[in-house]
This record gives C-alpha cells, sequence and structure tokens, in this order.
C-alpha cells in the first residue's frame, strides 16, 4: 500500500494557491493550510490565480494558524512544510511537528541576498544572476540548508517588478520537482556555509536597508542612476526619487 503523505501549505500569495493545487492533485498526499495576512500586494505572475485564503473560502478548504495546528498534530505527526512566501516566522515548536522539515521560498539567491527586497538588491548590487533559494527552515532567518539556487540571468531591462515576477516563477516550477525529491529522501541539501567557503558574499538586509538607495542624486554615475530607478519601479511600492528645491520627484522607467 503507497504511503499517505501529510504536507501543510504556509502562505498568502496565488504562488501557495498553486503549490496546494498540485500536492491535491497527488493522491498520495493530504494536505493541510496555513494562511498568513489576507491584505496583501499581489503582483504574481499567475493573474487568473487567486490567493490563497480566496481559493481555500471558494473550494470549503480549512484553513489553520500556527497554534491550531500545533493542537492538532504532535511532534513529528506531519510529515513536510512547504512554505510559499509566508510572511510569518516559524519557530521551533511549529517545525517540529515536521518530520521531514519545512522547506521554504526565499525571494532571493542565497547566501547573497538574505533578508528582504531581494529583487531590488539584486539590481542595486549589480548581480549577473537573479533568482530564489528553496532551502530548510531553521531557528534562524535563512540561514538553512540550501536545496536548490533557482537561478535566471538578469538584464538590463530589468526592474524590481520583472525581477519578483521571474522569481517566483523559478520557485514554483523548481519547488514542483523538489517536493516528491524530499518527501523520497532523494535529495541532499548543501549548508550555507559550503556556498561562502565557495567565494558567495553573504548579506542581510533588513527593513531600514531600503532607505540608503532610494534617493537619486545628480552627482551620481548615470549608471548608478538608472539601477536605482530600475531597481525601484515596482508597483504598489515608493520609487526612487529626487529631491529638487524641497520637492520629492519620483522616477519611473519609461516604456
Amino acid at each position: 500500500m503507497e504511503k499517505v503523505y501529510k504536507v501543510a501549505v504556509f502562505g498568502s500569495l496565488p504562488i501557495a494557491t498553486k503549490i496546494l493545487q498540485y500536492l491535491m492533485q497527488q493522491k498520495n498526499i493530504q494536505t493541510e493550510v496555513v494562511l498568513g495576512k489576507k491584505s496583501l500586494h499581489n503582483n504574481d505572475p499567475w493573474p487568473e490565480t487567486p490567493c490563497l485564503a480566496e481559493f481555500c473560502e471558494m473550494n470549503n478548504i480549512e484553513t489553520k494558524s500556527m497554534d491550531e495546528l500545533k493542537e492538532q498534530y504532535g511532534k513529528g505527526a506531519l510529515d513536510l512544510g512547504v512554505s510559499c512566501r509566508f510572511d510569518k516566522i516559524i519557530k521551533k515548536d511549529v517545525l517540529d511537528l515536521f518530520r521531514k522539515g519545512i522547506v521554504n521560498m526565499h525571494g532571493g539567491l542565497l547566501p547573497e541576498f538574505g533578508g528582504l527586497y531581494s529583487c531590488n538588491m539584486s539590481i542595486l548590487f549589480g548581480a549577473e544572476k537573479g533568482g530564489g533559494t528553496i532551502h530548510y527552515i531553521d531557528e534562524g532567518i535563512d540561514t538553512g540548508d540550501i536545496l536548490r539556487r533557482c537561478e535566471f540571468a538578469l538584464t538590463g531591462e530589468d526592474t524590481g517588478y520583472t525581477v519578483f515576477q521571474k522569481t517566483q516563477t523559478a520557485l514554483y516550477e523548481n519547488m514542483l520537482e523538489i517536493i516528491p525529491k524530499v518527501l523520497h529522501g532523494e535529495i541532499k541539501a548543501t549548508p550555507a556555509e559550503t556556498l561562502k567557503q565557495q567565494g558567495y558574499p553573504a548579506r542581510y538586509f533588513n527593513r531600514q536597508s531600503i532607505n540608503d538607495y532610494k534617493e537619486v542624486r545628480p552627482d551620481m554615475p548615470e549608471e548608478e542612476i538608472v539601477r536605482r530607478v530600475r531597481a525601484f519601479d515596482f508597483p504598489g511600492y515608493e520609487p526612487a526619487y529626487m529631491v529638487v528645491q524641497g520637492r520629492i520627484i519620483y522616477l519611473r522607467v519609461s516604456s
């Protein structure tokens, strides 16, 4: 008899909905859903796919909080967690519920772009590659062992918005391959420290980090000005700006 795996999806955005839809199609997987924020910016590249809360409501799918998940399940009672750009910290008492751990979709390449604003920072730092990272969650932030770096080439036309959309697509496509490999023990993870020893720079960005880059000044090199404008061209968020006679002038990429 085929083993049935219990897998929990953590998320809010359409990317979490798509992962849940995939899991529900697998005959050997039972699912749980843990919702993040219901009010959020949705810039995912799948306009036909609803956010997770809406999808669950439309299909009468029960959702839980992390506390409710802990109340229902004991240590190791679930097989795998899939964190799909989840907006809350998952602590050890929740991690312990999962026999094979929780794998996370991080929106930047690790260890270069840990923390927040990875899509913006990849442009600001002049990276040749963008992408996301699928890694195990541990008790740190973006420090767990890495299952796969989902890379793509950055172009001079990319903006923070296009990098985000490409990253979501790369993470989704790679996660579909990784879930069964993790469940069946067919994939090995690489410690982040190993990549650092190989020469990958380690950076971490918090909520304040972005404030050092948004302002554009006339004395900046032209390349830096264009890079900043591209990095912050993202619907729903404040763009790069220039201060002229005490007034803020916002800057966006022209079509």
